[in-house]
């Protein structure tokens, strides 16, 4: 039964695996239920650990109060910036020092930039190449012409160009391999010194993680943004899927899972909602009277 509170909240959406499906598909009934919401007077906001680069299109096009970005690296209402937490540019370069030693691939987040590691490109062009031969291969076996189903891989990402590379411009890395262990490796040398959460990224073979400022997090910049707010975290609603979800979880009043959520993450949430290919999103919205 849909809740009747009708008290003003503000709702953070997590992106990939909860309001976007494998990186191009949004739901059409999550579109209309955060227009809905905030048609109601509700603030709705993205959380996520993308950067605003990876955020154009379709995704803005829904229409959002602001955004929690590269895993609480910054926050923002419209387009006011009210969080910015950065690394060092001795801790960058640092981190391209431990990278390159453990033999893991690499790039670097900026509020609006992506910066590829000196092997990376090479390695997505190949995600790319092989992604899109099984792409064309099912799309054949369905009786379909390739070229008019919608393609995408994970390595389909655009980067800057090295020399607008600023060391004290960085919020995060991201750090991925197709050797797992190399990932473990750097993580656990480098998780006393960061925030570091592993797995963000749906790779084929191998890992991945993130790599921020120590303290870091999608709950703190939330928590500075609802003070900005002056909204309580009582009245916050976090939706989510993953493990760079949980400090989310944590400082909002109430914390919804997707159904295809990580089950250790289902296990942390107050409530678990359908999944994302099963209008997760509006059926939390509608349980919670958002709708």
């Amino acid at each position: 039964m849909p809740t009747t509170d009708h008290r003003r909240r503000a709702v953070f959406l997590d992106v990939d695996g909860t309001l976007m499906q494998d990186g191009r598909y949004i739901p059409a009934s999550a579109v209309d239920a955060v227009r809905g919401a905030r048609a109601r007077g509700h603030l709705v906001f993205l959380s996520t650990g993308r950067g605003m680069k990876e955020l154009r299109g379709p995704v803005l096009d829904i229409g959002f109060d602001g955004a929690v970005t590269n895993g609480g690296g910054f926050a923002s209402v419209g387009d006011e910036v009210i969080v910015s937490r950065l690394l060092t540019a001795d801790a960058v370069t640092h981190l391209e020092e431990r990278f390159a030693a453990h033999g893991v691939h690499w790039f670097f987040q900026t509020y609006d930039r992506l910066f590829a590691g000196p092997r990376l490109p090479e390695l997505m062009a190949g995600y790319v190449e092989r992604d899109r031969a099984a792409h064309v291969a099912r799309a054949r076996e369905r009786g379909l012409d390739p070229d008019e189903v919608e393609f995408f891989s994970v390595g389909m990402k655009v980067f800057d160009e090295p020399d607008r590379f600023v060391a004290a411009e960085v919020a995060k890395a991201v750090i991925l391999s197709e050797d797992a262990e190399a990932v473990a490796a750097a993580v656990a040398e480098l998780g006393d010194e960061y925030a570091v959460v592993v797995g963000t990224i749906p790779l084929p073979v191998g890992n991945s993680g993130e790599v921020a400022p120590l303290g870091v997090n999608k709950g703190g910049a939330i928590l500075e943004l609802l003070a900005h707010l002056e909204i309580a975290p009582a009245d916050a609603i976090g939706i989510g899927d993953n493990w760079n979800d949980v400090e989310m979880f944590e400082v909002c009043g109430l914390s919804i899972a997707m159904g295809n959520a990580v089950p250790g993450v289902r296990a942390l949430a107050d409530q678990v909602t359908t999944a994302i290919d099963e209008d997760g999103i509006r059926n939390a919205f509608l349980r919670n009277g958002l709708i």
